[in-house]
Parts: structure tokens; C-alpha cells; sequence
């Protein structure tokens, strides 16, 4: 018999950074340095970047850069999975960029099938499924299963909810039903570039939201009262909606 060895946790999820993005690419920055700084006056655990870390592959080397370094000031468990704008099909950013050159605590998705991030100090489970397309195939649920019983488990996903009365005919679906079934401790969710909870039987699941409407989500992981998120705010201000 398993013996639980969870132990309180608290974790920093944020999405759609869109480094690079031509419209405003210092605000993108602005906005993944306002998380760095969130995650180490929080003191969190780790920090979940759930898809398009990065906006295209037309990304000037300098954002490349100074992207890596925000990303270098973190000591933390940082996990990066990819999203649409992001994708690993060729062109792909990832091509020619590697964000663990930012540190040995950087984690970067890159299994098309999905695989486990296991972090034995922290008692804790991250399963992301990378993206190779954006595409209606594309399933960024299909093929998660519990890792470890007595580890926290949590999941990464890029891509568009579906309530159970909707007719799933965009790209990259995540359906209320497939989250209903994963029996998680929390559901990372990137794309929407606003906050949403779209928890499903008892299933902890939410949007972030991009850094570039001013919050993040602040997951708190309680062996006793369970998961709870509350929104952090980060200092950036006055940024427009970012697009799909």
C-alpha cells in the first residue's frame, strides 16, 4: 500500500506570454518578468508556463535573450510546455532555441505523446502533452494517466475548452468530459488569454490568463482543504487582449 506523502504546496501558473510579438514585444517581456518577480515574492514551489512562451518564430535575439535571463533569475522548478504559437511543427522556434539554457531548473515539454515531470523533493507529478500542430487531431488531453498515487498530481494543456452542450469543431479541443476524467490535483490551462474556471467533477481546472492582463494564478496545494487558486496580480498594466 501506497503511503501519501503530499506536503503543502504553492505553485505559480501563467500562459501566453508571447515573447516576441511585434505589436508591443517590450510589454511581452514586461509581462514575463512581472511573473519571475511573482514567483519569488510568493515563494512558490514551481511555475507552470502552459504554451506560447513564445509568439512566432520571428523572435529578434535580443527578446530571445533577455527572455532566458528572466528565466535564469528563478532557482525553482520551472516547467514550459508549448501552445499554438509555439508549435514544435517545422518552422519552429524550438528549432534553434533552447529555454534550459536558462538552467538546470528549466523543464521543457517536447514528447508529442506526453510524458511525466517528476519532482521527488516536492512529491510532485506534471504531465503535458507537446504540441507538433494546432490542429483539430490534436487532443491536448489524450494519454495522461496518474504517475505516482501519492504525489500531487498536476497536468499542462494548451488549447480550446468545449462545454459538454458544444459542438468541439475548433483546434487543439479540451472537453468537459475529458476533464471530468482525469482525477488530478489541478489543470493548467493555457490559450484563453483571460482568467476562466472550467473545474469539472471535482477536477481543479482554469485558465491563467497572459501575464499581460495583469494577474496570474497562484495555486495552492493542501494536503487537508485540497486546491485552492487565488489571482495574483503582476505589474503590468494597460496591455490589450493578445489574439489566439
Amino acid at each position: 500500500m501506497s503511503v501519501d506523502c503530499k506536503r503543502p504546496l504553492r505553485l505559480l501558473h501563467t500562459s501566453d506570454i508571447h515573447i516576441g510579438e511585434e505589436f508591443d514585444p517590450a510589454r511581452r517581456l514586461a509581462g514575463l518578468t512581472a511573473v519571475v518577480d511573482a514567483a519569488i515574492a510568493c515563494q512558490v514551489h514551481a511555475l507552470l508556463i502552459v504554451g506560447d512562451l513564445f509568439d512566432s518564430t520571428r523572435v529578434k535575439s535580443t527578446d530571445i535573450e533577455a527572455a532566458l535571463s528572466q528565466l535564469a533569475r528563478l532557482t525553482i522548478p520551472t516547467i514550459v510546455s508549448n501552445g499554438n504559437h509555439d508549435a514544435l511543427e517545422n518552422p519552429s522556434i524550438y528549432d534553434y532555441v533552447r529555454v534550459t539554457d536558462a538552467g538546470d531548473h528549466i523543464y521543457f515539454v517536447d514528447d508529442t505523446e506526453g510524458k511525466h515531470i517528476v519532482l521527488e523533493d516536492l512529491h510532485l507529478t506534471i504531465w503535458a502533452r507537446a504540441m507538433m500542430g494546432h490542429e483539430p487531431r490534436h487532443k491536448p488531453l489524450t494519454g495522461y494517466k496518474k504517475h505516482k498515487e501519492e504525489y500531487w498530481q498536476v497536468v499542462l494543456a494548451h488549447g480550446y475548452y468545449f462545454r459538454p452542450d458544444q459542438r468541439s469543431d475548433r483546434s487543439s479541443p479540451i472537453l468537459a468530459q475529458e476533464i471530468a476524467e482525469l482525477g488530478c490535483d489541478y489543470l493548467a490551462l493555457g490559450h484563453w488569454h483571460h482568467f476562466v474556471d472550467v473545474s469539472v467533477n471535482g477536477v481543479p481546472a482554469f485558465y491563467s490568463g497572459s501575464p499581460a492582463t495583469g494577474a496570474a494564478n497562484l495555486v495552492i496545494l493542501d494536503p487537508a482543504n485540497g486546491t485552492r487558486v487565488e489571482r495574483i496580480p503582476l505589474g503590468v498594466q494597460g496591455a490589450p487582449l493578445l489574439r489566439l
